[in-house]
């Protein structure tokens, strides 16, 4: 009699065993198969925000815009230099006059387009209005140059010795950015205070003979450096100055990758300056 009680309590507890056993190992499953298609999921993601390919990139961007990733963050980063929209006054604004005309009708905003003349004769701060009207903004130096490395072929780029229009001069970078090197200089979203830049003195103007991670210039040199492809660093220390990069039609061996501008104030226009814009998605 003792036996059997014993027998059917070890029975019985091997049966509480086997059920415990089972719904742990049910929940098991559950999370771990959750788990596999939350990580699928994530890969995923991150493979069509690391594609980098225009075709892979238009349903988030739209077709006049790349994905790209910087510093942890991904952008829609526009192809082409920045051209007026349809509703501006002034397709082709010709002096700074015919910009302020423009800012003055709200809808006017600034777009990414092919075979367009870009934008010229904007100051910093308009540039910076025209993309905020946009959802954008303008790109950071460091956005700029990670990006502007990549370009196939800067001596292409600086061939002409005339504006062209958007697109048209087969200069592009790996993941299609149009016209980083020459046609029009880019203003950048920082700013140049008592030649100081991040807290670090720059040198004075000459051919960049050394950059930083960003691309601002550390050294320059009286002769060109092929190192730098001859590039040429522009700087003023008084006061607070804007940031061009890439050149413009008439930069010749002067402008490139590594060229900057660091010597205008921010109300400067010129026939041979320009923007692009940049949109965050996180």
């Amino acid at each position: 009699m003792i036996t059997d009680v014993v027998v059917t309590l070890s029975t019985s507890m091997r049966l509480k065993d086997w059920h415990k056993g089972l719904i742990i190992s049910f929940f098991a499953l559950v999370i771990s198969t959750l788990g596999i298609q939350a990580s699928d999921e994530l890969r995923g993601i991150s493979s069509r925000m690391l594609s980098g390919g225009l075709a892979n990139t238009s349903d988030t961007c739209g077709k006049d815009s790349v994905l790209v990733m910087s510093e942890g963050r991904s952008l829609c980063f526009d192809i082409y230099e920045a051209s007026p929209s349809k509703k501006c006054v002034y397709s082709n604004p010709k002096s700074e006059q015919e910009t302020l005309i423009n800012l003055a009708e709200t809808a006017c905003v600034a777009e990414s387009k092919a075979s367009v003349v870009p934008w010229r004769f904007v100051t910093y701060t308009q540039a910076q209005q025209f993309c905020a009207r946009s959802g954008k903004r303008l790109p950071t130096n460091n956005e700029w140059y990670k990006n502007a490395l990549s370009t196939i072929d800067p001596h292409v780029c600086l061939e002409k010795n005339s504006l062209l229009e958007t697109g048209a001069n087969n200069c592009y970078t790996q993941n299609g950015i149009s016209d980083m090197v020459g046609n029009v200089w880019e203003w950048m979203e920082e700013t140049i205070t008592d030649g100081l830049h991040a807290g670090r003195e720059l040198p004075v103007s000459g051919y960049v003979g050394l950059v930083d991670g960003a691309g601002i210039v550390l050294e320059t040199k009286i002769d060109y450096d092929l190192a730098f492809s001859s590039d040429y660093a522009w700087i003023n220390k008084e006061g607070t100055r804007g940031i061009l990069r890439g050149g413009f039609y008439g930069s010749g061996s002067d402008g490139g990758v590594f060229s900057q501008n660091l010597s205008v104030s921010l109300n400067f226009t010129a026939p041979g300056v320009g923007f692009r814009c940049v949109r965050d998605l996180y």
